[in-house]
């Protein structure tokens, strides 16, 4: 069974998810808990402490290849929600996918390859699936296209079948029904795909296929109540571009065809008004336009956004946990790497980020929106440990080694003023001064002095004394063993010319 189980979720093998479950607030929303990285291997036992719930276990479906063996669509909706309708939904369209109960009681939804396809293919055909679900504003897996580094280790997923014999993290049956853990394994071998570039997402031919696609799906479906008026004011954009000389028209068809209930003669007056005084935008942060967005397929329409520039959904902050902290984020899929605070107090630094690293340029927000989405992003960050090796504690040690056994070698103290080590029985002695300023500055070395001076102390064992007759105050530290680098000569049969 772990072996099953372990090959249909492989993903990222160096790191892995876990969560601390808190306690409900009570009100049927979200149960609130503590999210982490940890920088261990996925080992079998992880895979069968999972099914015997014993830690729940969150994979990152993106390997270091930027390869994944399946997606998934994280429905966040927490009181009641309706599986079977979403099931309904997802037959109506033919889509090869699986719907799994989420531990908060909202929808899992996954599609599995047999074989690894690329990161950014699977987001492109979830997001696909998502827009014409109805859930154009859920969370697809994998949220990166790419990891940017050995160190970047991307977003997990908890994964369904914790404790599996009792478990509330379920595959549904087409029937809508609880399958066990057996039944959700022919499941897998009936869904799962060989190519899924082949996936036709069947969109039906409407007045409206110029247009953005969200239009589309709310004609088809009826708006409700709620979201009427900033749909009929998105698509009085749509038909100012189309039909410049009669889109009054046309709005007041678009009210009478597309609403479940349509708006007052009075509301649609406001909105033609509101037209008639400037040219707007479309509305896409706004619901219900949001959750029926497609962005990729409405760069490509005649009347869809185009080049229009958006400002991109920045979400997923990840800290790494550093003296000095540097950051990862998504950012429309794409993973962005920020080395300091500063991207994140100051737009502009951002920006240029963005020019670098995924050649786009955003919009700049008012100071105010800036502030309150950073906010957001800081209060939901996950923090990290860095990867073994590359802590602020690892790197400080590092540099030292070098600076005592590599750098000139000094015959007694009262030369170290001018920098530089002396080695006497079994100790180094420098001169923190000129270690700080002469050395670790070359390096870029970002944690201010004091901190710096007393991570020596404090984590490197350093201490302090007064050395030579001017009685010169410097750290003194342990000897470090001098690596020896052995050459071997490589020795060519015949066979090698």
């Amino acid at each position: 069974m772990i072996e099953k189980f372990k090959n249909i979720f492989q993903g990222l093998d160096r790191a892995h998810g876990v969560t601390i479950v808190g306690e409900s607030n009570g009100d049927g929303n979200k149960i609130n808990g503590k999210s982490f990285v940890k920088r261990e291997p996925v080992t079998d036992n992880l895979w069968q402490k999972h099914l015997n719930g014993q830690d729940s276990l969150g994979v990152i479906p993106i390997n270091d290849n930027n390869k994944c063996k399946w997606g998934c669509i994280d429905i966040d909706s927490y009181a009641g929600f309706d599986h079977k309708k979403l099931i309904n939904k997802i037959k109506q369209f033919n889509l090869p996918l699986i719907v799994f109960r989420s531990k908060s009681g909202g929808a899992h939804v996954f599609l599995f390859t047999e074989n690894y396809v690329s990161a950014s293919l699977m987001q492109d055909k979830l997001n696909e699936i998502r827009s014409v679900l109805g859930y154009g504003g859920s969370e697809v897996f994998p949220k990166q296209r790419e990891l940017k580094s050995k160190d970047d280790t991307g977003n997990f997923l908890n994964l369904p079948y914790f404790n599996c014999s009792q478990t509330t993290r379920y595959a549904f049956l087409e029937s809508g029904e609880a399958a066990s853990i057996e039944s959700f394994f022919e499941l897998y071998e009936r869904y799962k795909q060989q190519d899924i570039s082949t996936i036709e997402i069947k969109r039906p031919e409407t007045p409206y296929s110029d247009g953005p696609p969200c239009i589309e799906l709310m004609a088809q479906n009826k708006i409700g109540e709620g979201g009427r008026n900033n749909a009929l004011f998105h698509y009085g954009v749509y038909a100012k571009s189309k039909w410049p000389e009669n889109w009054k028209t046309k709005l007041i068809l678009f009210n009478e065809s597309a609403m479940a209930q349509p708006l007052s003669d009075i509301e649609v007056n406001i909105i033609t008004k509101q037209h008639e005084k400037k040219d707007w935008g479309y509305k896409c942060n706004d619901q219900p336009m949001c959750s029926l967005c497609d962005k990729k397929l409405c760069k490509s329409r005649k009347f869809g956004i185009g080049q229009e520039i958006t400002f991109p959904n920045l979400t997923d902050l990840q800290v790494v946990a550093l003296e000095e902290p540097y950051y990862y984020m998504n950012v429309d899929g794409d993973r962005l790497y920020l080395d300091s605070a500063k991207h994140l107090t100051n737009q502009s630094l951002f920006q240029e980020e963005c020019v670098k690293q995924l050649r786009f340029n955003p919009p700049t927000l008012k100071t105010n929106d800036w502030k309150k989405l950073t906010n957001i992003l800081l209060e939901n960050a996950e923090v990290t440990e860095p990867a073994e090796g590359t802590g602020t504690k690892d790197i400080l040690r590092n540099y030292l080694e070098d600076y005592c056994v590599n750098r000139i070698q000094k015959d007694d103290f009262e030369d170290l003023k001018n920098g530089g080590t002396y080695t006497k029985e079994g100790y180094h002695y420098f001169v923190f001064d000129n270690f700080f300023h002469n050395y670790l500055s070359r390096k870029h070395w970002k944690v201010p002095y004091q901190r710096t001076s007393q991570m020596l102390k404090d984590n490197l064992n350093c201490g302090t004394k007064r050395v030579g007759k001017h009685k010169l105050s410097v750290f003194i530290v342990s000897r470090f063993d001098k690596k020896e680098e052995t050459y071997k000569p490589k020795t060519f049969k015949k066979d090698n010319y």
